[in-house]
């Protein structure tokens, strides 16, 4: 055989043996959704980026500011949106003050909304109490029952201690305090430079700004990936992140969780996606490839095609059609 045969055989053999070890070492997706991806971890994923653990709030650019410019893009789907509505003014939902005439001098707000209503107190700048009293999602997914009628008081700090991170915008780590309520454009395009009049690239999540799966993972997960706690504070919630952060710098996650089978689907979905960006570095699907926030649209998800992932909920046979149901839940969110 020629010295070109030979080459030719020995890369032969060298591209056979790589290829078997990184089977071996990413592991073959199982296409079932309830068993673990065999991944051995690739990544520590702190080691990427900065962050802002306990700083103070910057002067950020806010919601009613960037609507100056985006008024006729964002304005009208960001008044319906479920992240701007996580927590809004009582009269904004019609279809529970049947329930509240009794606390007419009490409830001012509302916190949460398709599957559980939280009743809460305005307590001066940055502050709110919670009711122990719930209103829950009857069976018929159109009715609200009351749970906890023997919890009629208000605890004045849950909502700083368990709360505040995920459902308002620009908390103080000193004491916990907020901006605003309900999040803001800040929340997901971070400290937005004033010059992307000009350079769009400057913000993120832009057009132009909008391919770090690290970055978008992180940013997502901030609230979505419940079940960690912040190092520096030991809260549910990380401590002064900005969008373009590295959350796993402060938020502490085990990452076990994305195969624990008793794990509702909705939660095990986020985390198992998450490692996958962060820890395995498969950095092919991210929160943005299926879901569309301006718009609250889910029309990318459907369009999306099959991945190992998706089976959590769909069929991995068949018709993709075919929907696992679930119930959502979770301690900390108390459903």
């Amino acid at each position: 055989m020629s010295g070109h045969g030979d080459r030719q055989l020995k890369l032969s053999l060298a591209g056979a043996i790589l290829a078997l070890v990184a089977v071996l070492w990413i592991g073959v997706p199982t296409g079932k959704g309830q068993e673990p991806m065999a991944v051995t971890t690739r990544r520590d994923p702190a080691k990427w980026g900065g962050n802002h653990i306990g700083e103070s709030v910057p002067e950020y650019v806010q919601g009613d500011e960037c609507l100056f410019c985006h008024r006729n893009e964002i304005g009208p789907s960001w008044a319906k949106d479920s992240h701007a509505l996580t927590v809004r003014y009582r009269e904004a939902a019609p279809e529970i003050e049947p329930f509240l005439k009794d606390r007419a001098g009490e409830v001012t707000h509302l916190l949460g909304s398709r599957h559980l209503v939280r009743l809460l107190r305005k307590d001066g700048y940055g502050r709110f109490s919670i009711s122990g009293k719930t209103l829950v999602r009857g069976e018929d997914q159109k009715s609200w029952i009351w749970r906890g009628a023997d919890k009629a008081g208000w605890d004045e700090r849950l909502f700083a201690s368990s709360c505040v991170g995920c459902h308002s915008t620009g908390v103080d780590p000193a004491d916990f305090t907020f901006s605003g309520f309900g999040l803001d454009c800040y929340t997901c395009h971070g400290n937005v430079d004033l010059a992307h009049t000009k350079d769009k690239s400057l913000v993120l999540l832009s057009k132009k700004r909008r391919g770090d799966a690290q970055v978008i993972t992180s940013l997502c997960a901030q609230c979505h990936l419940r079940g960690g706690e912040s190092r520096s504070t030991g809260r549910p919630f990380p401590n002064s992140f900005i969008a373009g952060d590295n959350l796993f710098q402060d938020f502490k996650v085990d990452f076990a969780r994305a195969d624990d089978a008793q794990l509702n689907a909705g939660d095990r979905h986020i985390w198992r996606n998450v490692r996958e960006v962060a820890v395995n570095g498969d950095e092919t699907i991210t929160c943005l490839s299926c879901h569309q926030v301006h718009g609250d649209s889910v029309q990318r998800h459907r369009r999306l095609l099959r991945a190992p992932i998706c089976t959590e909920c769909h069929a991995a046979e068949g018709s993709f059609r075919e929907v696992r149901r679930y119930t959502v839940q979770s301690e900390l969110c108390g459903y």
